[in-house]
Parts: structure tokens; sequence; C-alpha cells
């Protein structure tokens, strides 16, 4: 009777000073008991809660599940937590709402059947958890975006560790095993490896932290650049007792240098090579520098150039030619080009000044003499000229026959000789074959097939018909040329008309016959005519001598004419990293050439007749851009501006094309390709941005843990001084109670370590799952056992859940850190009196958890970020925490193959759900 007496006042002992809310219930829902911390957590006092039905104590929005699962649980009462799909909230007096964990067990008093409802308010567990996830989450991303990679070596254990970023700087995957202690040094570069060891050595020696560039190379080869740093720490002896440090992949880094440092020798090897004239003049035409190619002689020696104005060098005329190139360069924001003549040591030479305006606003002269062009120009319009006049004199016709294209180009003179007058006339072999004369037509195929087989001249008679069916005989010579490749690709010839010849042969023949009948009468006629042609003969030699001279210029003009054709060719059809193009004044491309049309499938431009916007990729605002770019050319100016096509770059340069009367008649786009220009720019400004961002995650880093560390350090301090000074006897009480703030703060201290050292593992890849089968209801119901000393008062832990027994194939030591960190950041985040509900429940093979709180909540601007490491949210910040749990909670879900999310409201409380596969691996 005793024993039964003092397990009854224990009982109501438990009752009354439980920090949990405990309300006892009959079966329809009515309140017939309830403890002082159920009343506080709603609001109310303890009669209040008399008689009132459960369904009170819930918003509106959930009352008739509520109902619904009361009147099942009615039916079929066991002990278990509430169901993980439930949202389950609980309703304050005042309106307010927050979330809950409810543990329901059934109990028989008086033949009454009756439920025993714990309730726990999860708000600040849940917000704890959820601050936690996400700053780990902002510090893995923010190591991963700077590539930065951090190891610890402890020398008196020899025991090493490295992150995540650091294997993959190696270009290892996290946790490779070809990374140890023995094989960490063969990464370095040979070259490098003396230097970075002895600089580690050094910094060990002077007790100084050490920071050096080095090389490393990869597994597959591969080198990187990288920026390492480190620092020692020493035990009280002065021994290293750990070294700790940081790699930074700067690779990058070092090929931006390099190239800079490249395109820098290169400009100044070009600047020496140069074989012009670079003057810089400011805006009033006084000499600032003069660059000139060794021996150049200029018009004034140099020392009379440097400091001087033009106008007491150069002559006015060409004073006002350069001025005028420097205010068109100013106007139009266009290079200018201004020629002109000087006479040098009594010798006229012709210039060319290309003006370029600075940053500085002064003008760059680039100087070409172009004497020798243009007198070049002369020659060759002279022998042209001569050439034309020495064809038409001895009445040959000349024509070029493109072996590619299969077109063959006569001019005036070589059309008449087949009966056609036009000025130029262009037809193919196969047509030219049809006018010669059946009997012939073997013969000369034959001839010039020889010819383009040896790559060689020839020379062929044959007769032609012309359109009136008249016969004539054709002298034909050619020659034939090769590419650079050794192949036949076009033949050069004339033609002579041998028709009077000919028909002088026939009239010999008749002679020959009639001498036959007459030869004693007509043998002084005949030794008179014999004498006659052989005349005729020698004229004929001669003419032919005469002739092939002239074929031999007329080669070497067709020559040069065509070799200036392939050089610009050549140039328009190589045009690097680009393409030109000319259009008419209807935007209608009539060329375009250069390295890219092919990639870009603007080969048939031309052949379709299509306009200059027509091309695949041209968007609606680059054709804008081309036509309103492309007007302002047509009006004489010179245009510059940037278009993107198929995903490609290209800065733009126009200049209008004058046809002989000086009339804009078409104009030239050159696009040149800066595609990697102003990709560089974009990875140096990417960069820079995450180098900011690294800084800041440094900062928060510091800040927390210095904060972290120093609040429970200073309370154990303070606390060891008061028992030191409460040291007399009768102060039992107080010194128990600084005992008691120690261990708390102790224990503080621990979990804060303890979430530095899951991050580190995780880091290094040595946290892997290990699942076994267990009944996670059970499970459950033992960690918040665990959790009641850490709850608030008033605070409930409700657990809801439809079944007793759900078994899982689960890492059991994973689980119990997700569940520990998400239930007490409820606590955490959750004021006194508050309930916390923890749900759990299945469906479709997995298993669901949640975790719902009615605590302060989490800022909307903040949400995004919570599983980011060190990430704490603004409302947090007078609240102890690392900012690390969500990120540990988050990573440990994923490796049993888990999800997780969350909800929030600010001043409403968080929920944060869990999902996991069920029984996954339980048969196996």
């Amino acid at each position: 009777m005793i024993d039964a007496l003092k397990d009854n006042d224990l009982f109501k002992s438990i009752f009354h000073s439980s920090v949990e809310g405990i309300l006892v219930i009959d079966d329809s829902g009515v309140i017939i008991k309830a403890n002082p911390a159920s009343a506080q957590m709603f609001g109310y006092n303890q009669q209040e809660l008399i008689n009132k039905t459960v369904e009170n104590l819930i918003p509106n929005q959930y009352q008739k599940n509520h109902e619904s699962y009361r009147s099942k649980y009615s039916k079929k009462p066991k002990s278990r937590r509430m169901g993980q799909d439930l949202d389950l909230w609980g309703l304050k007096k005042d309106g307010s709402q927050f979330p809950l964990e409810i543990s329901l067990s059934p109990t028989e008093i008086d033949n009454k059947q009756l439920v025993i409802a714990f309730i726990i308010d999860i708000t600040e567990r849940m917000n704890a958890k959820q601050a936690l996830l996400r700053s780990e989450s902002r510090m893995a991303e923010a190591q991963r975006l700077a590539h930065v990679g951090n190891w610890h070596w402890n020398i008196e254990t020899d025991e090493r560790s490295w992150s995540d970023e650091f294997y993959r700087i190696l270009g290892l995957p996290p946790g490779d095993k070809k990374l140890n202690s023995k094989s960490v040094r063969d990464f370095i570069h040979p070259e490098d490896k003396k230097n970075t060891i002895r600089a580690i050595n050094d910094a060990v020696k002077n007790k100084t932290p050490y920071k050096h560039k080095q090389r490393i190379v990869r597994p597959d080869g591969t080198i990187r650049h990288i920026l390492a740093k480190g620092k020692t720490i020493y035990d009280s002896e002065g021994f290293p007792k750990e070294l700790y440090g940081s790699i930074q992949d700067i690779t990058r880094h070092k090929d931006i240098e390099l190239k800079l440092k490249n395109s820098q020798e290169k400009t100044q090897a070009l600047l020496e090579a140069l074989p012009d004239v670079m003057i810089l003049y400011d805006k009033h035409g006084n000499h600032l520098e003069v660059h000139t190619p060794e021996d150049y002689q200029l018009v004034a020696p140099y020392e009379d150039n440097i400091g001087n104005n033009i106008d007491k060098i150069l002559p006015k005329k060409v004073c006002e030619k350069i001025r005028k190139g420097f205010a068109d360069c100013e106007k139009t924001k266009e290079n200018q080009i201004v020629e002109y003549s000087l006479t040098i040591m009594g010798k006229l030479t012709h210039f060319e000044s290309r003006i370029v305006k600075t940053d500085t606003n002064n003008f760059l002269c680039i100087i070409r003499d172009i004497t020798e062009s243009e007198n070049a120009e002369k020659v060759i319009l002279e022998k042209e000229q001569r050439l034309r006049l020495t064809l038409e004199a001895g009445e040959f016709g000349s024509w070029h026959w493109d072996l590619l294209s299969d077109k063959i180009v006569r001019d005036k003179y070589q059309n008449s000789l087949f009966g056609i007058a036009a000025e130029e006339y262009t037809t193919t072999y196969t047509d030219f074959l049809k006018n010669i004369h059946p009997e012939d037509r073997d013969n000369v195929r034959l001839t010039i097939a020889n010819a383009i087989k040896k790559t060689n001249s020839y020379t062929v008679q044959y007769r032609i018909t012309h359109p009136d069916l008249s016969m004539h005989w054709l002298l034909e010579k050619g020659k034939v040329f090769k590419n650079n490749l050794g192949q036949p690709e076009r033949i050069i010839g004339v033609t002579h008309s041998i028709t009077k010849q000919k028909l002088a042969e026939e009239k010999l023949k008749e002679s020959e016959e009639k001498l036959r009948d007459y030869t004693l009468e007509l043998e002084e006629k005949v030794a008179e005519r014999t004498k006659e042609l052989t005349t005729v003969v020698q004229k004929l030699v001669a003419s032919n001598l005469s002739l092939e001279d002239q074929i031999l210029v007329t080669e070497e003009a067709e020559n040069i004419a065509l070799n200036s054709k392939q050089v610009l060719a050549n140039i328009t059809r190589n045009f690097p990293k680009g393409f030109v193009v000319v259009v008419d004044a209807n935007l209608n491309i009539v060329f375009i050439d250069g390295e890219e049309v092919e990639a870009l499938g603007y080969s048939n431009l031309v052949l379709t007749n299509a306009t200059v916007y027509d091309g695949n990729g041209i968007t609606e605002d680059v054709k804008n851009i081309l036509i309103k770019e492309i007007k302002k050319t047509f009006k004489g100016e010179h245009c510059s501006f940037e278009i993107d096509i198929q995903n490609r770059s290209y800065l733009v340069n126009t200049t209008p094309l004058l046809n002989n009367d000086n009339q804009i008649e078409q104009i030239l786009l050159v696009n040149n390709n800066i595609t990697q220009q102003k990709q560089v720019e974009l990875d140096i400004l990417n960069t820079l941005t995450k180098e900011r961002e690294l800084s800041e995650l440094k900062s928060r880093f510091i800040s927390m843990a210095s904060h972290e560390f120093r609040t429970p350090l200073s309370a154990i301090l303070s606390s060891a001084i008061l028992i030191e000074k409460q040291n007399e006897p009768g102060k039992e009480d107080k010194r128990i109670g600084y005992v008691t703030k120690i261990r708390s703060n102790v224990k503080n201290l621990v979990v804060i370590l303890n979430d530095f050292l899951s991050l580190s593992k995780l880091q290094e890849g040595k946290v892997t799952a290990h699942p076994e089968s267990f009944n996670l209801i059970d499970f459950s119901k033992s960690l918040i056992e665990e959790m009641e000393d850490i709850k608030k008062e008033g605070q409930i832990i409700n657990f809801q859940c439809e079944h007793s027994t759900i078994n899982v194939f689960l890492d059991i030591k994973l689980l119990k850190h997700i569940l520990y960190n998400l239930v007490s950041n409820a606590i955490k985040y959750s004021e006194e009196q508050q309930e916390i509900t923890i749900k759990i429940a299945t469906k479709n093979q997995l298993v669901y958890i949640e975790i719902k709180d009615q605590g302060i909540g989490i800022p909307s601007e903040d949400q995004d970020h919570m599983f980011q490491r060190f990430y704490r949210a603004n409302n947090a910040s007078n609240i102890q925490g690392t900012g690390l749990g969500l990120n540990i909670v988050k990573q440990y879900t994923e490796l049993m193959n888990g999800t997780i999310n969350f909800k929030s409201e600010i001043n409403k409380g968080s929920t944060f759900s869990i999902t996991f596969p069920l029984n996954e691996k339980q048969d196996e």
C-alpha cells in the first residue's frame, strides 16, 4: 500500500513537473485532464482546458482531418506518434499557431477508454536545423566555385586529410585512394618539388606561415598551377605538432598572364619588324614620337621632327591634307587614309598615311612608301595597253579556260574569229568542240588532252564553221598552268586565222596539177610562182616568230593579272576568324568569302541572290542593326558595331566602295570573330566575382567560429571563478548551479566540434552509409526520450504515426544525427510552452518523416540558402548556432538516397520533410 501511494505521488509529480505537454482525452475527444506544461503551451490555465474538445487546440484547416483520424484511432487504439503525412499544428488561445509532435498512448481507467497525449513544440528545433543546413550548403558551394581545397596533417600520428575540392584540383574523385601520405608529394611537378619542400621546411623552421606557387601533375598528365598556403601549430616545447593549409587552382590566371605577356612581346616585335614609319602627333600637329625602320630616310633629320609642328617640316598642301585627316578622324571616329607626294633627296616619292585616333586624343599616323606600287600599276597598265594593241594589230584573239569551272572566256577579236559579234563571250569546252569541223575534232581533243596531262604548251590547227556556214581555218596556241598542288587549273592561249594561208595552199595544189599538165609550157611561170611562194613562206615564218614573241608577252601579262586575282581570292577565302561581304544598294550579297563562311552555312548566299540578313542565325535584332548600319555606310560613314550569329560574336567594320564616278555603288562588311575575346572578358569577371564570394564566406566563418566558441568559453570561465568564490559551506546549491552551467556550455562546445568534425569527414569522403534493418517507430521514441533534457519549459514533443512498426533499412547513426539535429533546432527556435510535432508515415515504398515547430520561422529571403555551410538566417543571429547542421543533415540524407525539403513562415514556424526508400534492401 505504501509503494502504491509512493507510485501515485511519483506519477502526480511527473504529470505536473513534465516540460512536455500531457493531455488526458476520452473517446469523444474531450479533455478531462491537462498538466501545467500543456496549458502554458496553448496559452490557457489548467481549468480552461478541462472539458474542451481536442479540436479546439487545432487550427480550423486541420480540424476535419483530425476528427477523422481520431475516429479511426478510437476503433483501434495503440501507442504511436502522429503520422508523417499530417501537417500537425497547434492553436493557442491568442490564435497563433505552432508545429507540434504528438505521442498517443491508450489506457483504460474504471472501464473507460482514455488516451494520453504527449505534446512537444518543435518550432525551435526545426528552425535550428534549417539554419545549419543552409549555412553548410553555402560554404560547400563557395569552396567549389573558388577552386580552393584544404588539408590537414597531424605530425604526431601522421594522419592526413584532404577536402573534396583538394581531390578535384589533383584530378581525382573525392576519397580516391591514389592520394595518401606516401603519394602526396608525387603530384608535385618534378621541376618544382625541390623549391616546394624547401619553402615548407623553412616555414616550419622559422615558425612562419608559407605561401608558394607551384605546378602539379595530374594522373592524366595535365599540368595545373596552384597557390599553396600553410601554417604550423607547435606544442609547448616548440616542436611542430600539426600542419594545415589550402591550395587554390590558379591555372586560368597563369594562362591569362602568359597570353598577355606573349601579346606584349608580339606587339613589340611587330613594331620593330614593320617596314612603315609611325609618327604620333598631338591634335595641333606637333611631333610627339617617331618610329622608323633602320636607315629610313625622313623628310627632315630625326631631331628636327620631335617637338616641332608639321607646318615647319612639310609643304603647305600636305599639311592641309593631314589636318583634314585629323578632323575627319575626330568627326567620324573612323580611321582615315591620306595620300600625298614629297620630293626626298631629289626623288619624287608617293606616300599613304593611315590616321588613327588614340585613347589620349592624339593621332597615330602609319606612313607607307607606295612609290613602287604606284609605278608598278602604271607599268602594268602600259603593258596591258601595249599587249592589247599588239593583239589587235596582229589579228590575234586571246582566251582563258578555267578547267575547274569549264568556262572559256574570249575577248572581242577571238569572238570575231568564231563569227560572233560581242565584246566578251563565255562558252564551255563542249560548245567549243561543236564548232570544230568533224574531221578535225578528234585531233583537237587529243592534242589538248595530252597537253593537260603533261602540263605543257600545245599548237593545233583546225577548221570551224561560222553561223553563216562559212568554213575558216584557225591556228591555236595554248599553255597549261598548274595550281600550288601541281594540278592543272587553267589554260591561256591565242588564236590566229590562217584561212588565207590555207586558201593559198589550195591554190598551190591547183597550180601543181596544172603544172603537171603544162609542165613544159609553164616551167618559167612555175619557177616564178615558186619564188613568190618562197617569199610568202619566209614572211609566214617571220610572222610566226613575231607571234610567238607576242604570245610570251601576252602570257606574262595574263600571269600578272591572274596572280593579282589569286592573291585577292586567297585573302578573302582565307580571311582569318571571320568573313567579308560585299552588298549592293538593295542589300543583296554580291560577294562573300572567308574562313568561317562554310561553317556558318553561307557558301551559297550569292548564288541564291540572298540579302545580307537572310543567312542562318540572323535574328530580328541583328537584322535591324545590319540595315541601320548599312544605310549609314551608303551615306559615306565608316561604321563599326558588334553582332551575334549562331553563338559567335563578330566585330563588323563597314566601308563604302566607290565606282568610277565616285558614287557609292556597293559597301564592304568585314566581320571579325571576337567570341574568344568576349569569353576571356567574361571569365575574368566571373573569377573576380568568385573571389569576392569566397572572401565573404571566409569572413562569415571566422565571425561565426569566434562568436560560437567565445560565448560558451566565457560562461565556463565565469562559472569556474564563481565556484572558486562560493567555496564555503552552505553554498552547495549555487555551486551545483554553476557546475550545471559549465556542463551545459561544454556540451554546446562538443556539439559545435562534432559539427566541424562531421563536415570535415564529409569533405574527405570518409562518411559512408552502413544500412541495417530496424524499427523506425521504436528508434524515434527512444530518440525523443533522450531529448527530454534539452527541451525548454513547457515544450511538448508530439509524436504521430498510425503504425506501431515500420521496418527500414538505413544507417541508424546517420539517421539519429539527422533527427536529433532537426528536433533540437525545433526546440531551440521555439518559445517555451510550444509544441513540436514529429510525424511518420509510409506510402509507395517510401517512408516520410516530418518535424514541425511553431517557432520564429525563416525569412523568405534566406530560405534559398539554408542548406549552405555557415549560413544562418537574419532573425537567428542572437541564437547560438554554427550554421553547419542543416548542411550536414542534407548530405547525410543524400548518402542514404533520401531527400529533404522545408517550408517556413516568419513567426509561424517551420516544417522539415524527409523522404527515404522503405525496406530497399531488406530481403537481400
